[in-house]
């Protein structure tokens, strides 16, 4: 896969969770910042628009509407359906009911990637996509089982919500520092910036509220 991630400019996220599609749009057009992104809750209407558009990358969630979840018959089926009529895309099957057996068959039909929705953070998808450009696929299959704390309050622009829960997942030991730098990247800004926003955030929830201790 030689592909690079800015390259991919039209996009298809098949997803019939209207939360879960806003939060793909938002990952993929942080990670493909000129990408021009359609969206589809069913196979029928995916494959209307996969017929009308020559898309560059698709994100599947195979448990779609008029098909059952549970059954590994119907969820192969979707996928396989439309990487056949797509063949010249890269395909991402992102799921909430991932496993290592059906990552082995989607490989087999030509999926790149093959995502656990609970893996999904900020700034996430990039590393995704730019995985899949070296190395041809890849593969989240740890479900979370102890998911980070998270805080969330109405005093906070989307921006500074997203650096607050970037500091509070940060690994044990990492710096703010690091941090800064990370997000500095990932939102195209100077590490400055970022401590700024981020610094204006804590202020925020200081003045309503006890601050988390990671914070």
């Amino acid at each position: 896969m030689t592909t690079k991630p800015d390259s991919l400019r039209d996009v298809l996220i098949i997803e019939d969770q209207r939360l879960m599609r806003l939060a793909l749009v938002h990952e993929l057009q942080a990670a493909i910042p000129d990408c021009v992104i359609h969206a589809a809750a069913t196979a029928e209407a995916a494959l209307e628009l996969i017929n009308s558009n020559q898309f560059a990358l698709i994100l599947i969630d195979p448990g779609l509407p008029g098909y059952d979840p549970r059954s590994e018959v119907d969820r192969l089926r979707t996928i396989s359906t439309i990487v056949e009529r797509s063949p010249a895309a890269i395909h991402i099957v992102v799921t909430g009911a991932e496993s290592a057996e059906e990552w082995e068959q989607v490989r087999n039909f030509g999926v790149a990637g093959y995502i656990a929705k609970n893996s999904l953070k900020p700034g996430t998808m990039a590393a995704i996509l730019q995985t899949i450009a070296d190395h041809g696929r890849c593969v989240g299959l740890m479900h979370e089982t102890s998911i980070s704390p998270e805080v969330y309050h109405t005093v906070l622009s989307p921006r500074e919500q997203e650096l607050v829960q970037w500091m509070i997942q940060r690994p044990e030991g990492t710096s703010r520092k690091v941090i800064y730098d990370q997000l500095g990247n990932h939102l195209n800004i100077d590490a400055a910036s970022a401590e700024r926003y981020y610094k204006r955030a804590r202020a925020k929830l200081l003045k309503f509220g006890q601050l988390p201790n990671s914070l």
